[in-house]
C-alpha cells in the first residue's frame, strides 16, 4: 500500500502556474489603459511638458521635431497665460486601434465666468501603444495645437 505525503506539490504544477501568472501580467498589467495615457496626455498640456506631449501626440507622418517646435509654440508661447482644468470622465475603446478619451475641460479659469464643457480626446494605437490623434482634438479646447 502506498501512502501520499502532505504538503508534496508536483513541480511541474508550480512551473505551469508560474507560467501563467507571468504571461498575465505581461499582457494586463503592462499594457497601458486608454484612460491612463489621456490623463498623462491632459497632465503634460497643463504642466507645458513638451517632451511627454511629443512623446503621446500622434500628427500622421509628421516628423518628432518638427512636432516638437510646434508643441513648444502652443505650450510656451501662445498658451502662457491660459489656464485650465480638466478631469476624465470616460474612456472607450472603440476597436483595437481607435477609441476616445472624454474629458471635462474648465477653460479660461481667471476669467471668473467658467464653467466646465465636454471635449473628447481622439485616440490611436500605432506600434502597440495608444497615442492622443491631435488633429482631432477640438480647438476650442486648447489654442494653437499643433496641425
Amino acid at each position: 500500500m502506498r501512502m501520499k505525503r502532505a504538503g508534496r506539490v508536483n513541480i511541474l504544477t508550480v512551473a505551469v502556474l508560474a507560467c501563467v501568472v507571468v504571461i498575465f501580467s505581461m499582457f494586463f498589467i503592462g499594457r497601458e489603459n486608454i484612460g491612463s495615457v489621456g490623463a498623462k496626455f491632459m497632465s503634460a498640456l497643463a504642466k507645458g511638458d513638451v517632451d511627454t506631449l511629443t512623446d503621446l501626440s500622434y500628427l500622421g507622418n509628421k516628423d518628432k521635431e518638427d512636432m516638437k517646435k510646434q508643441w513648444e509654440f502652443a505650450a510656451k508661447d501662445v498658451s502662457k497665460q491660459y489656464a485650465f482644468e480638466w478631469r476624465v470622465t470616460g474612456a472607450r475603446e472603440l476597436s483595437d486601434k481607435a477609441g476616445s478619451v472624454s474629458l471635462m475641460v474648465s477653460r479660461n479659469l481667471f476669467s471668473g465666468s467658467t464653467y466646465e464643457e465636454k471635449f473628447e480626446l481622439p485616440m490611436i494605437r500605432v506600434n502597440g501603444r495608444w497615442m492622443v490623434n491631435v488633429s482631432g482634438i477640438s480647438r476650442d479646447m486648447y489654442p494653437a495645437l499643433p496641425r
